[in-house]
């Protein structure tokens, strides 16, 4: 089913009652990129008055927990945001009968300001930067997952790569997604089984960047909900069991000018990238991964996926049509040219992704900075390549001490942030893990 896109509540009440819809799931995620929210009967959503989420929901951990932060702390008093719901992403739910989905924007309860630490928000400011200076942005998200079977065992201990024997065993559960996708109107390009055991990828096509990230939540969401149905647990979990490949989310993007004509595609400059504009973008983008390698890879685990020859880049550089590399330049498509940036996990925010990296190339067209000389066949020899960071403590420590990043996503952003990262990392460090039980245990 196409996605339908009322302008109005009314336009809404219509499409709702030709749909025979009950329910609209109304979706904002928190800092991690999770899908938070309410389900409203649909009497109370065409009402308009959207719905109240305590503020603390910005503050909390995955799992909920609340801890004290720039952003909430106990003496606050826990006051209400106001989900917003945005009309313009409203799509009937191809998962359920009865259901619709709607993104939500989050305003202060009292003021009616937007909230600070709304990715989607965020956004929503940065492409109208853009097309500001006469851009519009493309954007598609390529996410790898695992799946598991009820007890949280892999359903295979071997990689299948591009198998199609395998693809024809998973069937059940990888053809549902699909159609589920399909029927909420996220158009599906090819599915696959991909490098690491247990590992699936499915692609989606390319929209316009907030259109995208919208769609890359529910993906998330619909992957977790079909692969329930079928008795399965799934995960983006970057790295959820030791050796195979872990699970990234590439994201390709490019620019075009108001009548929409690739302007990534152009032929003005005799570089070994064509485009003046994609030069000047790329190189923001570079200049700037360091900073964001904690937007990117925001958990303790998405460091483990961090290993040379894993198709996971372990150094900034890039290359054309080279999948080792930390940025593929994909040229040779005429209006299909683009960027693939793949350094991000797949449990990253995408809206927090694509604020970062199209800041970076934003800072790139400002200011013209050099681009680095590309990285042809192998990189992980080049000795002189820039390497990202192996653990969450200096990734931090890149984004917290950089006023780049305090421009890029504010001052209350990157001071709740950090300290939300400092309570995960300390966390982790007080927690007894299985390889200490393993390695020492028995032999103490």
């Amino acid at each position: 089913m196409a996605k339908n896109t009322p302008a109005t509540m009314a336009d809404a009440a219509k499409i709702i009652a030709d749909n025979n819809i009950h329910t609209v799931e109304c979706i904002f995620t928190d800092t991690w990129g999770l899908p938070r929210g309410k389900r409203l009967p649909v009497e109370q959503f065409l009402s308009g008055a959207g719905f109240a989420i305590a503020a603390v929901a910005f503050s909390w951990n995955f799992r909920s927990d609340v801890e004290s932060t720039p952003w909430f702390d106990n003496d606050m008093g826990a006051p209400d945001m106001k989900a917003v719901p945005d009309l313009q992403s409203f799509r009937i739910a191809g998962w359920e009968d009865g259901m619709a989905t709607v993104m939500c924007d989050m305003v202060d309860g009292h003021t009616g300001e937007p909230i600070t630490m709304d990715a989607r928000g965020m956004l929503k400011k940065t492409i109208a930067e853009f097309h500001e200076m006469g851009y519009l942005i493309n954007m598609a998200t390529e996410l790898e997952f695992h799946l598991f079977d009820e007890n949280w065992n892999p359903i295979s201990d071997q990689a299948y790569c591009y198998s199609m024997d395998r693809a024809d065993e998973l069937e059940n559960v990888i053809g549902g997604i699909r159609h589920a996708l399909l029927r909420t109107g996220i158009e599906v390009e090819a599915s696959n089984v991909e490098y690491g055991p247990s590992q699936i990828e499915i692609n989606v096509k390319y929209d316009d960047a907030l259109t995208m990230m919208d769609k890359t939540i529910l993906f998330r969401h619909i992957v977790r909900r079909v692969a329930r149905q079928n008795g399965l647990h799934a995960t983006f979990m970057a790295k959820p069991f030791n050796g195979g490949a872990g699970s990234g989310m590439h994201v390709h993007q490019s620019l075009t000018d108001l009548t929409g004509t690739n302007v990534f595609a152009a032929t003005d400059s005799d570089h070994a990238v064509h485009s003046d504009v994609m030069r000047k973008y790329l190189a923001g983008v570079l200049k700037h991964n360091l900073e964001l390698q904690i937007i990117a890879q925001p958990t303790i685990n998405d460091y483990k996926r961090i290993v040379d020859y894993s198709f996971s880049p372990t150094q900034v550089c890039w290359g054309l049509d080279n999948r080792m590399v930390g940025v593929r330049c994909i040229t040779h498509q005429g209006p299909g040219t683009r960027l693939e940036i793949r350094w991000a996990a797949a449990d990253s925010n995408p809206y927090l992704v694509a604020q970062g990296y199209l800041q970076a190339g934003l800072d790139g067209l400002r200011n013209d900075y050099e681009l680095q000389p590309q990285s042809i066949g192998d990189p992980h020899v080049d000795e002189s390549l820039v390497r990202f960071e192996t653990n969450m403590r200096d990734s931090l420590a890149n984004f917290s001490n950089s006023a780049w990043a305090t421009q890029c996503f504010g001052t209350d952003f990157v001071e709740n942030f950090t300290v939300m990262q400092q309570n995960e990392m300390a966390a982790f460090a007080q927690w007894v893990t299985d390889w200490e039980t393993t390695r020492y245990r028995d032999v103490i």
